[in-house]
């Protein structure tokens, strides 16, 4: 027994002598530093990200990114999608004269974006402030719509329903 004692205690004098003499204390210090500096860094990756979403206020802006990124779920959107999108947004949302620029700023937020689940979960506020129920199921129907051009998928699917459920509309598959 005199002898576990000897060594533990020999084993904990050397781990104390390297901790305070050898810069133990630096190495768990770096150690630590460059832990905290990585989720710092993954958190601003996060903020970069969904900085365009979040810049976003007008439920139709939202409503015209949420439907490339349905185009968008199954691989990359079709011609036939884009021209339902652009049909959509030119006879629901009445935006004459900035149709081009509204499309044109949808899309490069959309390709910015990492899922729909994502800019789902950041509209889904917007949503549930500015829109009637009959809007959010207006929005969920042409959402399917776009979804419907080549065939709802599996993923266009379980798209709708993460979007139903974050705004409140009982899920209608």
């Amino acid at each position: 027994m005199p002898i576990i004692a000897l060594v533990f205690s020999t084993l904990g004098f050397w781990v104390i002598y390297w901790f305070v003499r050898m810069g133990g204390v630096d190495h768990v210090h770096a150690v630590l530093s460059r832990r905290k500096e990585g989720a710092r860094r993954a958190a601003a990756r996060e903020r970069e990200q969904t900085a365009p979403l979040r810049t976003i206020d007008d439920p139709r802006d939202a409503a015209t990114i949420l439907m490339f990124l349905m185009a968008r779920v199954g691989g990359d959107p079709t011609r036939e999608q884009i021209a339902v999108i652009e049909k959509i947004v030119r006879t629901v949302f009445e935006l004459h004269g900035e149709l081009v620029e509204r499309i044109t700023q949808a899309r490069f937020i959309a390709s910015r974006t990492e899922s729909f689940e994502q800019a789902a979960g950041l509209f889904a506020d917007l949503f549930n402030k500015r829109l009637t129920t009959s809007e959010r199921l207006h929005l969920i129907s042409m959402l399917r719509e776009v979804a419907q051009v080549d065939g709802p998928s599996e993923a266009q699917l379980a798209a709708l329903q993460v979007l139903q459920q974050r705004i409140g509309i009982a899920a209608t598959l």
